[in-house]
Parts: structure tokens; C-alpha cells; sequence
């Protein structure tokens, strides 16, 4: 929970060194003879002036121009901010990050708590008591400090804005939504200084969107076979298949790993859809907690967004049908009002708040992101650098973020656009050969994932080439490319890892990929009816479901994979599928844009997908425990109590292990199955001795022996040639 502002004044108004508070006191005047002093949130907004005219363009790459009337922001319009407070010694945190990621180091997977990040690294409480006095003495109201202090949330005005952060705010109607940004750069007084790094909730003009490319109704009918074993095909697949495909083999399921999401909105319809899907696989419900997060103490409306659903129940489905089932699935929800899309509430601070709160919590080891804006708007606004700092602490607590890599090509400034509907380029300043990447995938603290077109014969994987689905119709009046992100970032610098490997200087992207073309997408339920959706949204979640497997067979001990990666993937060919062919750009008068697939790690996929058996058995040497010993990964195991009956379900093929422990002196041990779908084989072992039970098209299933030995008995129950769910497993002695 948040820390609440009385507390922190009762507890920790001691601590608040006496210069600074002397340093501070003018401020509540904030007379003219205030020093002021940058921070990281520029303008969002830029004026522009000609010989008759003043005219406004966002400050994104390519600096897209404002077409409405634009006028100061009404101090009636309520401002839901967050400021992001720096963290302290950055150089150490960074030097433990890589030591916590290095065999042999002291602090080798000494993943910290939160509690233990906050005492190293975090603001102190009293740089956090200086930040709320001082939003106090401008007006802000109803202040909120995040458990870790890296985040204060307030409501204020445009008025208190410039009180606090000596800048104005304008206004404008699109599309018949208020759109609000700062025109100026915000400052702070010189008391505060290095203390605060941005405040983010002064602007709509640009947030985190979405990164799939829409639902269709799927081609594929529910009971429809499936591709010949000959021919390799481009068709749809149900996220339960994408396992087979990338084969998983006998990888165990994520079932010991948490798992978190983060989406906006009400998820009521997302929850109902994802119940939708496991019933029909046959999979286990799914354990959904969902963690609403909040502005401050008035920003706390959650409505339905219809196209966020599409984008939250690709992912939850996703990650569920490829990890086999997680242990839980926390959805982090930021608020976005009462009208949903039509409210225009939601900005870069709830969403970075949400991140935020996935760290605080510490309770999911793997984290999706399936959204993303331009790089350049990011960090102009202040993002790029509060969530830096928020991926840091993941980083140190062994958690590990995937975030989809865009669905513009190299254009994502333009979020996507190059052309008009006439074949005509768009104006300067836009330029076919200048590309941009996409926000927080260019985080150094996170894993970028890609996208590719998947080929398959059957359920086999058959080939993969970068993904471009080539030029669509951008409604409005231009085109648009739907491809893989990837390129460079143009403020991060190259992590040590791919410093190394890449001989970069700057942060490179993506790091892997899986599928994401429409054709090859996902087969997902939306509203109860089977859609199939592509993108990086679909690539992203896969990544999770694969790493989340990783997770449990190394008993979440793994952390932050990047620099494992990069160190031995080009070692381990039988790991990865090499994209070498593909394009995320586009063909113009005869000349080829964006970068292209080739061997090794490239600018649209990274190394290419995964090969989940192999890369299993290579991540499993990243943990805490000895590399397995030339053999497949142990199954998953559930010890029977008896005379207890569980439940279990599976996959077509699929089985499912059990034990049971047998004293000695009993007379009878009996095994049974019995009730829900499918047909099951009933198989019970006690060292070279075996017993089974198989009826065909039947799940009542039974083993008895007579005057069993002691001794722990292994019960398999295995799957025919459909799905099986419901089945009743029972083991009793006496």
C-alpha cells in the first residue's frame, strides 16, 4: 500500500536535514528570485512560429504538428502527477546488478527485497519529506509517497504546476478528446536539485499504446485439423500449440512461477475470456489476481476498454497456453477513468506506475509489457528516466521484464506512417531513412522481444522470417507498415552485455523474437468468440510463458536473463532459430528501408526464436542448481495424501505425474481415475515393477495391489488423442 502522506510526516519530519529545510522554506512564494533547475521532463509541446502564424508540434521524433487551436489549460481540469525522486548511489547499483548476474561473485544471485533496495539505493525519506513540502507549498493536494519512494503522486491545477515546476499548460480538442501537455520545460528550485529526476501526468498528447495489430475473426474452425506434415503452412494457432511448435518436449509447466501483466481498465471481460480458453484446452483455471493501481487518492476509476481487452487477453492467454499454467497471474491495472478510451484520464504516470508496483510487490519473477510509444517522446517527457530506474530495482530483485519491441517498422514516431493513401512520402520532417524504436523496450533493464512470420508443418516448427505484414490503410488518409520494431536507442547506452558481444555503444533491439505476423498470430477468445491477433503483443508473452518454464525448473532463481543471453547463445546453436531473412521496412522508388534479417543476432529479431526444450536445459545452468545430467528436465510432480482425491487435466498426449508415499504393514493401495472428459491411461510404478489400466474412451481408470510394499509409488496419468479435464486422480491405503 502507499505510504500515506500523515505518517510521513510523524515519522520521519526528524530526518529532515537542516539545511535543506532552510533552503526550502522561501519556496512557498516562490518569489522571483528563485533559482531554477532542469529536470528530465521537457516540453511536450513546441511552439512554432512563421511570418503570419505560431503553431504547436509534439515534441516526438519527427515532431508531428498540431492541427487544432491550442490555448491555455483551464485550472479547472484536475492534473493526477507523479514525481519521480532519484534513486541514490546509481554507480553501485549498477556495479551489484551485474555482480548479482555474475557466477563467482560474492553477490551471485543475492537478489535483494524491496525493503533491502530501499535501504541502498532508494530516495531517503527525508529527500521524499522535501518533495511533498514543496508540492504542499504549490497547491498540490492529496499526496501520495510509493512504498519504495521512488514515486509521489499528487492532484494539482495548471496553476499549481507553475508554482511547482515553473511551467505553463495548454490545451487542445482532438477528435473530440481534451489533449493537455506543458509547453515549456519543467524546472524545480535549486534546493531540489538532483533530487527530483521528472514528474510525468502533465500531458496526454503521447502515451503508451497498445502493440498488436488488431483482431480478426479466425479462419480456423474450432475443431479444424491441422496443416499437413508435409507442406509447411502460414496459418493461425491456438496459444496451447505455440509449446508444441517452439517444443517444450517434456519442459515442465511454469506452475511453481508467478506471472504479472500490465494492462489499464476494468478486467472483468479479459478474466471471463481467459476462463473461456483454458475450458476449452483443458487446462486448469487460471489462479487471476488483479492489483488495481492508482494516481494518487481521486484517480481511481477502472471502465472498460474494448481494444485494451484485445491487447490484455492476448497476453494472458498467450502466456498461459505457451508456459502450461502459471502459479498465479497478477494483472497490474492502471486507472483510466470512466469512459474508458473516450476519457482521456490515462497518461504515462499510471501506466509507469503500474511497472512500479509490480516491483514493490516483488511477487512475479516475470513480467509482460505489450506496450510502448516513441523513444524520443518517452524520454522527452521524463519517462524513459523514471522507468529506468524502476526496471533497476527489478533487476536487483531477480525479476525480469518483457516488453514487446513495436508494430511500426523502423517508423514508430510515426506509429507507423509513411506515405498517404496517394503514394505520396510525408512531408519533412519526416524521412524515409530516419528510424526510431520504441519505449521501454530500449530500457537496458529489460528484455526486448521481437517479431517474426512462422511457418509450421503440423505442429512443427518449419521456419520463421522477420515479420512485416506489409502496408495497411491508416484510416487516416496515410498508410502505414505493420512489421517487427528493432534499430537502435538513441539516449541508452550499450549495456555491458551487448558492449561485449555486439561491440555496441548504444542499446540495440530487439533481443529475441517469436511470432507475430496476423496470418501465423494467436487464436484467442474476445467477448467468447475466437479471433486471431498478431504483433510484438503476441511475441512478448510467448517470451514469458517460455521464460516463466525456465523460472520453475531452476526454482525461480534465474533473475534477469540478458547477460546469460548474450554470453551464450552464440555458443549454442541448437538453442536458438536463426532468423536470417526479412525486412521491417518498406520499398520506395525502388529502394529498400529498415534493416534487414541475417545470421547471428540482427536489428529485427535479436538471436531469433527459441528452441524451449533446448534453451530449458541452457537456463537451467543459470540458476542456483547443477546442470541437469544429460537428460530431459524432471516432470512435474504431485505428492498424493491418502485417500485425497485432486483434480488434473491435459493436452492431447499429455501426461501428468503423481506420488504417493506407502507406510509399511498396509494390506491394499488402490489407484483410481474417475469423471470429467477424455480418455486416460492409468500407469502406477514401484521401482522395475509396473501396473496399468487402460479402457478405451473412458477416464474410470483402476490399480489395486495386494499387500504393497513400502515405499513411494509414481502414478502417471496419460491423455489419448484429446484433451482430457475433470479427471478425478485417488490414491488409498489401508
Amino acid at each position: 500500500m502507499f505510504c500515506r502522506l500523515q505518517k510521513l510526516k510523524t515519522c520521519n519530519k526528524a530526518l529532515l536535514p537542516m539545511a535543506l529545510a532552510l533552503a526550502l522554506s522561501p519556496l512557498s512564494g516562490h518569489a522571483a528570485t528563485t533559482t531554477w533547475a532542469p529536470i528530465a521532463t521537457h516540453a511536450a509541446l513546441l511552439k512554432t512560429t512563421s511570418s503570419s502564424t505560431t503553431g504547436y508540434v509534439i515534441n516526438a521524433h519527427g515532431k508531428p504538428s498540431v492541427k487544432a487551436p491550442v490555448s491555455s489549460l483551464d485550472n479547472s481540469k484536475v492534473l493526477h502527477v507523479a514525481v519521480s525522486v532519484n534513486l541514490r548511489n546509481v554507480a553501485q547499483l549498477q556495479a551489484f546488478n551485474k555482480s548479482v548476474n555474475t557466477r563467482g561473485s560474492a553477490n551471485y544471485h543475492q537478489f535483494l527485497t524491496p525493503d533491502q533496495f530501499k535501504a541502498a539505493y532508494a530516495p531517503t525519506d527525508a529527500q521524499v519529506q522535501a518533495v511533498v513540502a514543496h508540492l504542499q507549498q504549490s497547491g498540490f493536494t492529496n499526496i501520495e509517497v510509493s512504498p519504495n519512494n521512488t514515486l509521489v503522486f499528487a492532484d494539482g491545477n495548471a496553476a499549481a504546476v507553475g508554482k511547482a515546476f515553473n511551467a505553463t499548460m495548454k490545451s487542445y480538442t482532438e477528435n473530440g478528446k481534451l489533449k493537455y501537455a506543458n509547453d515549456s520545460d519543467t524546472m524545480v528550485p535549486q534546493a531540489l536539485n538532483g533530487v527530483i529526476g521528472s514528474v510525468m501526468g502533465l500531458q496526454n498528447v503521447s502515451v503508451k499504446h497498445p502493440l498488436n495489430n488488431g483482431a480478426q475473426a479466425s479462419k480456423v474452425a474450432a475443431t479444424g485439423t491441422q496443416a499437413s506434415q508435409s507442406t509447411p503452412e502460414y496459418v493461425e494457432h491456438s496459444p496451447t500449440q505455440f509449446p508444441v511448435i517452439y517444443d517444450a518436449g517434456n519442459t515442465p509447466t511454469a506452475y511453481n512461477t508467478t506471472v504479472g501483466i500490465i494492462t489499464w481498465g476494468d478486467l472483468t471481460q479479459t478474466q471471463a475470456d481467459l476462463n473461456t480458453m483454458t475450458t476449452v484446452n483443458g487446462m486448469a483455471p487460471v489462479n487471476v489476481k488483479v492489483v488495481k493501481v492508482t494516481v494518487g487518492k481521486t484517480e481511481v476509476d477502472f471502465s472498460d476498454d474494448p481494444n485494451g481487452d484485445v491487447e490484455w487477453n492476448l497476453d494472458s492467454q498467450t502466456i498461459t497456453g505457451t508456459s502450461g499454467g502459471v502459479k498465479q497471474l497478477v494483472f497490474y491495472t492502471a486507472a483510466n477513468g470512466t469512459d474508458g478510451p473516450n476519457d482521456g484520464e490515462l497518461t504515462d504516470a499510471g501506466i509507469t506506475a503500474a511497472y512500479n508496483k509490480a516491483v514493490t510487490d516483488n511477487i512475479a519473477k516475470v513480467i509482460n509489457v505489450s506496450l510502448g510509444e516513441d523513444e524520443t517522446a518517452s524520454h522527452e517527457a521524463g519517462n524513459q528516466q523514471a522507468d529506468d530506474a524502476i526496471f533497476a530495482q527489478a533487476v536487483a530483485q531477480g525479476q525480469t521484464f518483457s516488453v514487446a519491441a513495436g508494430d511500426q517498422g523502423v517508423y514508430t514516431a510515426t506509429g507507423g506512417e509513411f506515405e498517404t493513401n496517394a503514394g505520396a512520402v510525408l512531408p519533412a520532417p519526416f524521412n524515409l531513412g530516419t528510424y526510431s524504436s520504441s519505449e521501454p523496450a530500449t530500457s537496458p533493464n529489460v528484455i526486448a522481444v521481437g517479431g517474426t512470420e512462422l511457418s509450421t508443418s503440423g505442429t512443427a516448427w518449419a521456419g520463421e522470417i522477420t515479420w512485416n505484414d506489409g502496408i495497411a490503410d491508416a484510416g487516416d488518409g496515410n498508410n502505414r507498415i505493420w512489421a517487427t520494431g528493432g534499430g537502435y536507442s538513441v539516449f541508452e547506452t550499450a549495456p555491458a552485455w551487448q558492449a561485449t558481444t555486439l561491440n555496441a555503444t548504444v542499446r540495440q533491439l530487439p533481443d529475441i523474437a517469436f511470432d507475430a505476423s496476423m496470418y501465423t498470430g494467436a487464436i484467442i477468445y474476445i467477448d467468447g468468440q475466437r479471433y486471431s491477433v498478431g504483433g510484438t503483443s503476441l511475441a512478448s508473452p510467448i517470451f514469458v510463458g517460455v521464460f516463466a518454464r525456465a523460472e520453475t525448473y531452476a526454482n525461480n532463481s534465474i533473475g534477469f536473463p540478458a547477460s546469460y543471453m548474450y554470453r551464450d547463445f552464440p555458443n549454442n546453436p541448437q538453442v536458438l532459430h536463426d532468423v536470417t531473412s526479412g525486412n521491417n521496412g518498406v520499398t520506395v522508388a525502388g529502394t529498400t528501408y529498415g534493416y534487414n534479417g541475417a545470421p547471428g543476432w540482427d536489428f529485427t529479431t535479436g538471436y531469433g526464436s527459441l528452441d524451449i526444450n533446448a534453451f530449458n536445459q541452457l537456463a537451467y545452468t543459470w540458476g542456483n542448481g547443477a546442470p541437469p545430467a544429460g537428460g530431459t528436465p524432471p516432470p512435474v510432480v504431485t505428492a498424493l495424501t491418502n485417500n485425497v482425491a485432486v483434480t488434473t487435466q491435459g493436452t492431447a498426449g499429455a501426461s501428468q505425474q503423481f506420488t504417493l508415499a506407502v507406510p509399511s504393514g498396509k494390506s491394499t493401495l488402490t489407484f483410481r481415475t474417475s469423471g470429467g472428459t477424455g480418455d486416460v491411461t492409468l500407469t502406477v510404478t514401484l521401482g522395475a515393477q509396473t501396473w496399468t489400466s487402460a479402457h478405451a474412451n473412458t477416464n474410470t481408470e483402476a490399480v489395486t495391489i495386494r499387500a504393497p510394499a513400502q515405499g513411494t509409488y509414481n502414478v502417471t496419468v496419460s491423455g489419448g488423442n484429446q484433451i482430457f479435464s475433470g479427471v478425478s486422480v485417488l490414491g488409498s491405503y489401508q
